[in-house]
């Protein structure tokens, strides 16, 4: 009998080697679903996000090693093992006194996490007083600046340990910042993720206050967000002082349920007569279990016309809201 041409099976094996040759090949690697169909990669697998601004804000941003040595400090100082840590922001009044040593002292007693200000002036002098107590208990805080001259705080002896920019301003970033940390203040959900996701633009997170909601329900969304992020990740959320009916100390507690790091008590201390009793107190407030009625020892009631300390509803009132 008559051997067939073996020519169509050659052919039929030439074909399959090309294909897989292709196949082969990094340029085209594809992913298939299990009916065949061709699986698009995730921003997650490509390591990219979907989001234009992210191209355009913070990719560019590359922290120097200094940078990211004095971020470590700032994030050492904020991440607690349970409960949020509590920062004070000062910002001085024009009568406030221009001595600052001693509130600075008197804060690390009261046991701030960390010193924010938004006035450039003073950010060596914190810093200065702060270092006074290397190799001492509590040791230095971190001194971190909040205002929109950070050029002003980052070189010297006693120069800020971070500033806080505006997500995406990666140009003053790679700029004035090569040796100082940053923190990015987020304004919404998606710029938690976007910067996350980066990578390269640091994880220390602001939050304002406009984030957080009174109720659990509203909260959901950024709690969610929240428990997705790297444990490595540092997040600060922003609240009010001496609210109605002490609705920080609220807030602040809910902030801390939500695994939110640390908070940051704006207008804390002004330079006046209350800024220590206030932060003692919104710092004690917030982090016991208990009831948030102010109970140091020693204090009468607001109703005898005493200000900083509980009236007989519960809230305290405070001389500077008058």
């Amino acid at each position: 009998m008559m051997k067939q041409p073996r020519q169509a099976t050659n052919s039929k094996w030439t074909c399959c080697l090309l294909i897989a040759a292709v196949l082969a090949s990094p340029c085209m690697s594809f992913a298939f679903t299990n009916n065949g169909q061709q699986r698009q990669p995730s921003p997650s697998q490509l390591h990219v996000s979907t989001d234009e601004s992210v191209t355009a804000t913070t990719t560019q941003v590359q922290p120097t090693p200094a940078s990211l040595e004095k971020l470590e400090i700032v994030k050492l100082a904020l991440k607690r093992p349970r409960g949020a840590s509590i920062g004070v922001e000062y910002l001085p009044n024009p009568d406030a006194d221009e001595d600052v040593s001693i509130l600075s002292m008197q804060l690390r007693k009261v046991k701030a996490a960390a010193m924010y200000t938004s006035n450039a002036s003073c950010v060596s002098k914190f810093v200065k007083e702060q270092e006074s107590a290397r190799g001492d208990f509590p040791g230095p805080l971190p001194v971190i600046y909040t205002g929109s001259s950070p050029e002003e705080v980052v070189e010297g002896e006693f120069s800020a340990t971070a500033v806080v920019l505006d997500y995406g301003k990666d140009e003053i970033a790679n700029r004035h910042m090569e040796n100082t940390g940053i923190i990015w203040r987020v304004s919404n959900i998606n710029q938690i993720q976007e910067a996350i996701n980066v990578g390269n633009a640091g994880d220390v997170l602001l939050l304002p206050q406009e984030l957080i909601s009174d109720g659990e329900e509203e909260n959901a969304e950024l709690k969610e967000v929240l428990c997705q992020l790297p444990k490595s990740t540092v997040t600060i959320a922003a609240i009010s002082s001496m609210l109605p009916e002490n609705k920080e100390v609220t807030l602040g507690k809910m902030c801390a349920s939500m695994g939110i790091s640390s908070l940051l008590i704006q207008n804390c201390c002004v330079g006046d007569e209350e800024d220590l009793k206030y932060a003692s107190y919104v710092i004690e407030s917030i982090s016991k279990k208990s009831s948030s009625s102010f109970s140091m020892t020693g204090l009468t009631g607001s109703t005898n016309g005493h200000f900083g300390t509980s009236s007989h509803m519960g809230e305290v009132k405070w001389r500077r809201n008058l």
